[in-house]
């Protein structure tokens, strides 16, 4: 009887626990009879994550009662900080929680410092913070409770001394970039845990490692900015970051590896080479490591636009072969990138005016003329004139074949005088057609070539019934040769000339048949090339060839002899096309002795000597004269005297 009410009883608690613990687990009951045959104790099994566990009930007359597991704990120092807890359990036990617990000896306070589930590993390491910042003797043990086993402590475990004598762990993913006014500005992921009392920040001043926050920054800072900077944009700085615990321990940072900022430098760009010649110092320690360097450029601060991406980590320089343009800012800056693209830093923005001359776009000669029958004038138009240091005229006189420079204007010169031409003494221009150009230099020696421009040589020829006239094209104009007027003089009348032929551009000779003209006379010509209109440099440009004159050829004729004092008394020329003034007439006797001389054309010789009428005989005689065209002549002979 006693066992069934006994069994009853158990039945009526069995279900009581069940409702409480049937979630979505398995159980199973097992009846344990002792020696005797009585049903003294029922086993109660079910399953949970981590296996099947048992559980006792005691039965007695007053009912079932869970047995007490016994709780054994061990503690062992890691090290001077850090004591490691472990403990077992005699019996299973119900579902319910671990309290450990710790009191510094001789207090008599016991402190939670960790929860742990009834189904966790019976392990904790305990890491000791402030304010045990001394040597501090320590007791630990293990409280557990359930709602059927009650509350249970460990054995007390005593004799632990620790203390907060170890340093706290460095900050990760420091960062150190610019902000737009040069500021250094330092960001790192926030340290948890590890009873971080504070951050010290230092900056390497070229010598030693100087902390520049005191105090040090609060426990939850992640960012800082050095505002006592006042050169950031010129000068890099290192910096790293020192945590401290509630004790005052800090953290051994890693020296040799510097996070510092990134310093640009942009010299002035070159006006000749036109690069921009970028460098900066090496990013070392980019959070998950480096990725590359970006460089971002601006133009009279438009919106910046990345321009490369080095992912060679080595190179840290860079050549920017931009079309820079005088009078116009441009402004740089370099960003550090980390691989997985998570982290930044950049530089300060650099700027610098480019003022480097620009290339000449045109350099032109307009028109060549023969100017005063005597030398050479080079026309030409030229722009910009900002850009032009040096404008060369070189000549050929081998059809273009060589040009050797033959005169030179540079930039003071060019400038102030505005002369837009150059005039060339040195060209024979009554004997030989020449070719210029021009040679425009900028400021870098770049060069520019003008158009080729050939001179007009005029040529002449007579005959007794024409004079024919030629000459060579005009070259070269941008709108072509339009035609060519021929001009004519006769005795140096009309002063102006005489238009005597409009012709086509195909035309270069010309005949002139003389008609009704003086044969005595001298005939002068020369033509004119017209360019077609249009051209947006000197519209209806003009090139005027030398001056050719003809004239018929001097003749003279002389008697073999003469008689003094009879009807033929003088020895006199007979002369057509002389130029008067020009004649001299000399006498010699057979040894040479000069007897007479005389630049007197028309009464020449009478045959006296010395007031004397000079002897019977042979007479030598030279006479110099120059045609009206200008020619040179000498004649030598013998006159016979009779008496």
């Amino acid at each position: 009887m006693k066992t069934v009410i006994n069994m009853f009883r158990l039945f009526l608690l069995f279900s009581v626990f069940t409702a409480s613990y049937i979630n979505a687990k398995a159980y199973s009951i097992d009846v344990v009879s002792d020696n005797f045959g009585n049903t003294d104790m029922l086993v109660l099994q079910h399953s949970t994550d981590n296996g099947n566990q048992s559980f006792a009930l005691n039965i007695t007359d007053k009912g079932m009662i869970p047995l007490a597991p016994t709780i054994t704990l061990t503690v062992t120092p890691l090290n001077a900080r850090i004591a490691r807890l472990s403990w077992t359990v005699s019996e299973p036990v119900f579902e319910g929680t671990y309290y450990v617990e710790r009191q510094v000896t001789g207090s008599g306070a016991w402190e939670d410092i960790k929860q742990l589930p009834f189904d966790a590993s019976l392990l904790f390491n305990d890491t000791i913070t402030a304010p045990y910042c001394i040597p501090t003797d320590f007791l630990y043990r293990i409280r557990y409770e359930s709602a059927l086993s009650g509350i249970i402590f460990s054995n007390t475990d005593a004799g632990n001394q620790l203390s907060d004598l170890t340093n706290p762990v460095n900050v990760q993913d420091l960062l150190v970039s610019l902000t737009t006014g040069g500021k250094p500005i330092l960001t790192w992921t926030q340290v948890l845990g590890d009873s971080i009392g504070g951050y010290e920040i230092n900056r390497f001043d070229g010598t030693t490692w100087q902390p520049i926050t005191s105090p040090p920054l609060s426990p939850d800072s992640s960012s800082y900015i050095d505002q006592a900077v006042s050169d950031g944009c010129t000068v890099s700085y290192a910096y790293l970051i020192i945590t401290l615990d509630g004790c005052g321990n800090r953290s051994v940072p890693d020296y040799t590896f510097q996070t510092q900022t990134i310093n640009l430098d942009l010299p002035p760009i070159d006006e000749c080479e036109r690069l921009a010649k970028l460098s900066w110092n090496s990013y070392y320690t980019m959070p998950g490591g480096l990725g590359g360097y970006k460089i971002y450029r601006s133009v009279d601060f438009s919106a910046p636009v990345e321009i490369v991406n080095l992912t060679d980590t080595s190179v840290t320089a860079y050549n920017d072969a931009y079309q820079f343009e005088d009078g116009h800012n441009y402004y740089y800056y370099v960003e550090a990138y980390s691989s997985s693209g998570s982290f930044s830093s950049r530089s300060c923005w650099k700027m610098k005016l480019f003022t480097g001359s620009e290339v000449p776009d045109s350099v032109y000669i307009t028109q060549v003329s023969v100017l005063s029958d005597s030398y050479i004038r080079i026309n030409y138009y030229s722009s910009p004139d900002s850009t032009v240091k040096i404008l060369m005229l070189e000549r050929s006189a081998d059809q273009g074949a060589t040009f050797q420079v033959v005169d030179s204007l540079y930039a003071d010169t060019y400038f102030v005088a505005r002369e837009y031409y150059f005039d060339d003494y040195t060209a024979d221009v009554h004997n030989q057609s020449y070719y210029y150009r021009l040679v425009a230099l900028d400021y870098c020696g770049n060069g520019l070539n003008s158009n080729i421009s050939r001179s007009i040589l005029l040529q002449c020829s007579s005959t007794q019934t024409q004079n024919t006239v030629d000459w060579n094209t005009y070259a070269s104009w941008m709108q072509d040769v339009e035609g060519y007027k021929l001009f004519r003089t006769v005795g140096g009348e009309p002063g102006g000339g005489e238009l005597i032929g409009s012709l086509t551009s195909s035309i270069v000779s010309f005949p002139d048949l003389l008609t009704g003209i003086d044969p005595t006379k001298e005939v002068c010509y020369w033509v004119v090339a017209q360019e077609n209109p249009g051209n947006p440099y000197l519209n209806n440009a003009e090139s005027v060839s030398n001056t050719c004159c003809v004239a018929q050829d001097a003749t003279l004729f002389l008697p073999n002899a003469f008689h003094p004092g009879g009807i033929n008394n003088r020895f006199r020329p007979i002369a057509s096309f002389v130029e008067p003034g020009s004649f001299i007439m000399t006498i010699y006797n057979r040894w040479g002795q000069m007897l007479f001389e005389t630049t007197d054309m028309v009464n020449g010789w009478d045959g006296m000597v010395g007031g004397q009428i000079a002897p019977a005989g042979l007479y030598a005689f030279v006479i110099s004269y120059k045609s009206v065209g200008g020619h040179d002549y000498t004649k030598r002979g013998t006159v016979f005297v009779v008496r």
